[in-house]
């Protein structure tokens, strides 16, 4: 009978461990009663997806490719967590296949999808989990759930495209690669936008920044202090201090409907596909993108529902905190968070469209030039290397100045296939860190995009009524856009003392040219 030290030891030969990033750490330690940090995914088919097929392309694609999916995270003898392969993994015990109960409604759908994504992963298995749900609309809708931890939107994004294919045929095969050109199609990359000296300020703000925001975080009741030691002792640049003070010093977002004590139950809705040109349209004729037109609508409904619950949207703007994407194309599948967290005013306050929308696209503008994300990037590290508990009074922190998460991955431009269906539609929804109550999402696909929203139940227990608002708004500027002349490049709307800047990444396709 062999001794259990030489089964210990064939089992540390058999186990892989390796050391996860303090970036990483931050967002698996972001999790919270309230607040889930999982990326939630749906694609949807229109015919019957094969059970069996699905697990093998999952088996191939997924989880032979990517070794993160076979590891759970575990805690050294040294206090740090490391990714370290499962030797129990069984692969069935991540999928559970179910069908939607009677009467099959789209609320009904939207009901239990919110149900599933209330419910925490087992932090004992690796972190990902898939629901393949039948009797859809008389087809299959897959539901993927992996936490912020092992990836960031776009890399899971990514992850999750390899494991479909440009053809039908190509779908049904075990071996084959996945959806390549996704990866390899020209972006519109963030980084190379920055100039030089916007770089070389980055860096040299984050070096000091290290020191001075760690400090600042142990004395949140005086964020000042440490900045006006390091201008005092010459360590920081005046440009480097502005970029840090804004973000020590921009207050609270204010008291809102969407800002509350948080539940542990989760709503989500989706809006039916919008055709790309429609959205197009409308920038072309206000010199705006697509993305400034999605969000000034979203803004638009924001302030109408808070009109019909009895809040007033005059009183002031809202924040939202947007990722900035910081990875480049060609490391577009590697796992991991490349990624930085910016403030975004939204322009709830104003009552006409247009005027949101001008609103929108100059505080969109203004970030395009802003070397802010990569100091983001480099807190975020910061907070996952401090101790839990003054991470999380980090977290609160920074999560207190904003009011929603908003986000904008691009999906393929053209029609795409998994297990032998074309994927007729996906959406997704972002997670919240702190006392965040409400992640708004924005995808595109094949010429259409959709917007997606999470909202805590507590505070917004009727999230379709701005869904609702969300469609009307759009009209509102597809109707303008109609009859009104093109505008001046000027915006009337009034900035804040402390300047937000903004970037979500973008898919090329729906950059309108001027």
């Amino acid at each position: 009978m062999r001794n259990l030290l030489t089964e210990d030891n064939d089992m540390a030969e058999k186990t892989t461990r390796t050391p996860m990033s303090s970036v990483d750490k931050a967002w698996f330690e972001m999790d919270s009663d309230t607040n889930l940090m999982i990326i939630n995914g749906l694609m949807w088919f229109d015919g019957k997806l094969d059970y069996e097929l699905f697990i093998k392309i999952l088996e191939r694609r997924f989880i032979q490719r990517y070794e993160r999916f076979r590891q759970h995270v575990v805690t050294g003898v040294d206090g740090r967590l490391y990714w370290e392969t499962d030797l129990h993994f069984d692969l069935r015990t991540h999928v559970r296949r179910i069908a939607l109960p009677e009467p099959r409604t789209l609320e009904g759908f939207q009901a239990l999808i919110s149900s599933i994504i209330s419910e925490p992963l087992d932090r004992r298995k690796p972190l990902w989990r898939f629901f393949l749900i039948e009797e859809v609309d008389g087809g299959s809708v897959l539901l993927g759930r992996i936490h912020h931890c092992i990836g960031d939107g776009i890399a899971l994004t990514r992850v999750l495209l390899d494991m479909t294919s440009e053809t039908l045929e190509d779908s049904m095969r075990i071996d084959i690669g996945g959806f390549e050109n996704t990866r390899r199609q020209k972006s519109r990359d963030p980084l190379k936008q920055l100039t030089h000296s916007a770089r070389s300020l980055a860096r040299s703000s984050v070096d000091v920044g290290k020191t001075l925001i760690s400090q600042a975080l142990l004395t949140l009741e005086d964020p000042k202090h440490p900045l006006k030691i390091a201008r005092s002792l010459g360590l920081i640049s005046a440009a480097g201090a502005a970029i840090l003070a804004k973000l020590l010093l921009l207050p609270p977002d204010r008291k809102t409907v969407f800002k509350g004590e948080l539940s542990a139950i989760k709503r989500v809705v989706w809006s039916q596909p919008l055709d790309l040109t429609r959205i197009k349209i409308i920038g072309r004729a206000f010199d705006a993108t697509v993305n400034d037109v999605l969000v000034s609508a979203v803004a638009g409904a924001l302030r109408d529902y808070m009109l019909e619950v009895g809040d007033n949207p005059d009183a002031g703007d809202i924040n939202a905190m947007v990722p900035v994407n910081l990875r480049p194309l060609e490391e577009a599948t590697e796992l991991g968070n490349r990624f930085a967290l910016v403030y975004l005013p939204l322009p709830i306050s104003l009552p006409d469209p247009v005027a949101r929308l001008q609103a929108t696209k100059h505080h969109m503008d203004i970030l395009k030039q802003s070397p802010e994300p990569f100091l983001v990037y480099q807190i975020l590290g910061l907070i996952g290397s401090l101790p839990e508990e003054v991470a999380r009074r980090a977290i609160w922190w920074f999560s207190s100045k904003a009011s929603a998460v908003l986000t904008n991955v691009p999906g393929p431009r053209q029609q795409i296939y998994f297990a032998g269906q074309p994927l007729r539609k996906l959406m997704f929804w972002v997670p919240q860190a702190g006392e965040i109550s409400m992640g708004i999402s924005i995808i595109s696909y094949h010429g259409e995009v959709m917007l997606g929203l999470i909202v805590d139940e507590r505070l917004v227990p009727d999230p379709h009524v701005i869904m609702e608002h969300f469609t009307r708004q759009f009209e509102l500027l597809e109707h303008r856009a109609k009859t009104e002349k093109k505008p001046s490049h000027e915006t009337h709307h009034e900035v804040s003392s402390i300047p937000i800047v903004v970037e979500t990444p973008e898919d090329p396709t729906t950059r309108n040219q001027a």
